[in-house]
């Protein structure tokens, strides 16, 4: 049975590359042929404008916008740019893949289990498709996790020294990566090194996080006047504050600046007049607050204007200082009802994930913006499609698997870690078992504090969880099953 097995799906890796590769070839011609163009929303057009600029800060951390600049000096085309992010991701999710096979010594039916649903995962080419940050995030962090992996079995400091490189930058590509530092740190804990190598680990992976905020916020308060590291956090943290409106009375008091008494005066007027409507709604997740011009931050913005002439981004900047003291008071004010109105709702679609903009392609618009137009040579505005709407049938289960992957990976980590035998046996995953699951909690904090969350930010989690979940099912089933590896097979 084996044997036969073995001629379509070989245990070898030399061969199962190719093979693999060959598959996610085939799928990305098939899927471009119906996808032509490549994929818009909000944020790839302040993407491309900043690239366009040549700005060194943006509404966005400007990495992804250096790196398109970086792709167009090779070619313009919006079909280069997307398959350089397809292949990627697809050749750091097997860098990832060889690393599991060999430290897990993984069954045939686990390895192609993996392999197959890297190849035929629809996520991986709709994520890819996208103008967006995203793609590169997730390539450079499953580098970044495997180089992690790498210092933990055999410290080094070339290792060390591709970690920070990597860690640089995708810090600038997305502020997310604020916890990283904190991953790092568990990584050095979990290896066996001397405490010089461990310290200087940590030491310098917190070192990237502070110089670049310190930089970006140098650079930020040039260029705008506004003294802040991220305004979209400001904005953010303010956004996240508002949820406890209407639900208590807000205290008010001690506020730390003129300008946010006078936000909390827009804020209050706001609430007094939509507060009970907004009660029938139920407790829910929201990033409104940040877009809606009729809300109580649009409000403040557009009156700040008038007092403040500038142009509308260093505005933006600006008030973001004010924001982010005004919404960092009230959650200290009020932690407990922080947590049930806004960090609970958080909490729910952080495993309950929206598709968002994975729904309809090109959020339902049968055009993209001029900018685009420019950046990419298109002859017109419009965009062909087979089906704009398609890709949210194809998604749908999506999110119903994340919320089972997230299951069977806590069920297997309360099979596999306290089973000294098989911490015993396989002794270099478990190190990486323990990494990965470090790296999801974290992952999982930031995210359901910092940002309601929906399904573009979980791509990368929903990677991480199936192939080690998978691991993780392989040891158990052989452990209570009795059932023989790989390499005990060929023995």
């Amino acid at each position: 049975m084996f044997m036969s097995l073995s001629r379509w799906f070989p245990d070898d890796v030399s061969r199962q590359l190719p093979i693999a590769g060959g598959a996610m070839v085939v799928v990305w011609i098939v899927f471009k042929i119906f996808y032509p163009y490549a994929d818009y929303f909000a944020d790839s057009y302040s993407y491309i404008q900043a690239a366009a600029n040549g700005d060194v800060i943006g509404y966005r951390p400007i990495g992804y916008s250096i790196f398109l600049r970086m792709v167009h000096v090779v070619s313009s085309s919006d079909t280069f740019l997307v398959t350089l992010q397809y292949g990627m991701v697809q050749a750091a999710s097997l860098v990832l893949y060889v690393r599991l096979r060999r430290v897990a010594r993984l069954a045939l039916w686990a390895q192609w289990v993996i392999l197959l649903f890297l190849v035929l995962n629809p996520v991986m080419p709709y994520t890819c498709n996208y103008v967006s940050s995203d793609a590169l995030f997730i390539a450079l962090s499953l580098l970044w996790l495997h180089v992690l992996m790498g210092l933990i079995l055999r410290p080094g400091w070339r290792g060390l020294f591709v970690q920070l490189a990597l860690l640089v930058m995708i810090f600038n590509i997305r502020y997310v990566a604020l916890y990283y530092p904190a991953v790092a740190a568990i990584a050095f804990f979990l290896m066996r090194k001397g405490a010089l190598f461990r310290l200087a680990g940590v030491a310098t992976s917190v070192a990237v996080v502070v110089v670049f905020t310190s930089w970006i916020r140098a650079i930020t308060k040039k260029e705008t006047g506004a003294d802040v590291f991220s305004a979209f956090s400001g904005w953010q943290i303010a956004n996240n504050a508002l949820h406890i409106y209407p639900h208590i009375p807000v205290d008010t008091e001690g506020l730390p600046s003129v300008e946010s008494r006078v936000l909390a005066g827009y804020v209050r007027s706001y609430f007094d007049s939509a507060g009970p409507s907004l009660l029938g709604d139920g407790q829910r997740a929201t990033t409104a607050y940040m877009w809606e011009k009729g809300l109580p931050l649009h409000r403040y913005m557009a009156a700040y204007e008038v007092d403040h002439p500038a142009t509308y981004f260093d505005t933006w900047n600006r008030v973001a200082v004010v924001f982010a003291r005004y919404g960092d008071h009230l959650v200290r004010k009020h932690p407990l009802a922080f947590g049930g109105y806004y960090v609970w709702p958080s909490a729910k679609s952080y495993f309950i994930t929206p598709l968002d903009v994975y729904a309809v392609y090109n959020e339902g618009r049968p055009d993209v913006d001029a900018v685009a137009v420019k950046w990419f040579g298109y002859a017109g505005t419009r965009v062909k499609v087979a089906s704009p709407t398609v890709q949210g049938k194809l998604l749908s289960w999506i999110p119903v698997l994340y919320i089972f992957l997230n299951l069977g990976f806590l069920l297997s980590s309360l099979l596999l870690l306290p089973v000294r035998g098989l911490r015993q046996r396989f002794p270099q995953f478990v190190l990486c078992y323990r990494l990965a699951a470090a790296y999801l909690l974290s992952n999982a904090a930031f995210c359901i504090f910092a940002s309601p969350t929906v399904l573009r930010y979980q791509v990368l989690p929903v990677i991480l969880l199936f192939m080690f979940g998978i691991c993780a099912l392989h040891f158990v089933s052989s452990h209570y099953g009795d059932q023989p590896t790989t390499d005990q097979r060929r023995t």
